[in-house]
């Protein structure tokens, strides 16, 4: 039977959980699917630090975990896995993006063979389900790019979005090229808000490229890595979430960084690299890489700290200076 882990991703206080829970409940009361469900939420709150107590890590826990109860589903709530950019064993002076670090967490909790991504502040619309559940029926080789819609003034209610107000600005650039059908596209077209891919995919690359942690842009450029492996695309709009844009600029933001100026910035040079092939090769994962990692943690291993890398590959800079 195939397994299905959905991972949700947030670094903020506030992320809409409920949102999230509330409209996978409906679609799974709608039309129970016939695979393992396991949902993973990476949540960078999960974890003592700084002026974040282990008496609020546990309120929030329990909240996740009453939250979590009416699905009926294998849930696990961690903190995203050690790395320098942020959380306790952080190099930097404060916590830094690391979506990477985050998804690859994900990866590692998710003991099938598919993996489907959302982002928090964001609701699935109808229809999200079982398009991920189409995708699964693929070849193996095939990743499904959902599609988002950031509004303003967003009111869900039990999963269910009741009114929002448009916002031009929010609209997904690849929606028009799109059909209420899956069709092929490139790798360049990823976001990781929605999509859903085998999990051999991010192992075939050694995980998300934690080396544009700090940064971001990291979406892209894995999906120009899965290209470069021989997986093709498809863009499926059906597989709808809607986000709020107010709700993305909670404090406290993680920092981020494009070093440079355009086009001699620090994203450019990653693009280039990751185009020509030559994307920074250092290994976060131990001698095996992120499979080996994976198979460790399944079996129940503690994540092991990671202090790599000491030094932006960029500019050379010690991350511990950065600010």
């Amino acid at each position: 039977m195939s397994h299905l882990t959905i991972a949700y991703f947030t670094s903020r206080k506030e992320p809409k959980l409920e949102w999230f829970f509330g409209s996978l409940y409906r679609q799974l009361a709608a039309a129970p699917i016939d695979i393992g469900l396991r949902i993973v939420v990476v949540d960078i709150w999960l974890q003592a630090m700084d002026d974040w107590t282990q008496e609020m890590v546990d309120a929030r826990r329990a909240k996740w975990t009453e939250l979590s109860a009416s699905l009926g589903a294998d849930v696990v709530l961690t903190a995203p896995k050690p790395c320098v950019w942020q959380g306790p064993g952080r190099l930097t002076k404060e916590n830094w993006f690391a979506a990477s670090n985050a998804r690859n967490t994900a990866i590692c909790l998710a003991p099938g063979d598919w993996i489907a991504f959302v982002d928090d502040v964001s609701v699935l619309q109808p229809g999200w389900l079982p398009a991920v559940r189409r995708a699964m029926d693929t070849d193996g080789y095939t990743i499904t790019l959902g599609a988002y819609r950031k509004v303003k003034d967003l009111v869900v209610e039990d999963g269910e979005v009741k009114s929002f107000t448009d916002h031009p600005g929010g609209h997904d650039h690849r929606y028009e090229h799109g059909q209420d059908k899956p069709v092929a596209c490139v790798g360049s077209w990823m976001y990781g808000c929605s999509l859903v891919a085998p999990v051999k995919a991010f192992l075939d690359t050694n995980g998300w490229p934690e080396w544009v942690d700090g940064m971001s842009f990291e979406d892209v450029l894995e999906g120009i890595a899965l290209q470069k492996k021989g997986f093709m695309f498809v863009y499926d709009r059906t597989m709808m979430t809607f986000e709020s844009e107010e709700l993305h600029a909670q404090l406290p933001v993680m920092r981020r960084t494009d070093k440079g100026h355009s086009p001699n910035d620090k994203s450019h040079a990653a693009l280039r690299m990751q185009q020509g092939g030559t994307g920074w090769n250092e290994n976060y994962f131990g001698a095996w890489g992120i499979a080996g990692l994976r198979e460790s943690v399944l079996k129940g291993e503690p994540f092991p700290q990671c202090g790599i890398p000491q030094h932006d590959w960029f500019d050379k800079q010690p991350i511990n200076e950065m600010v």
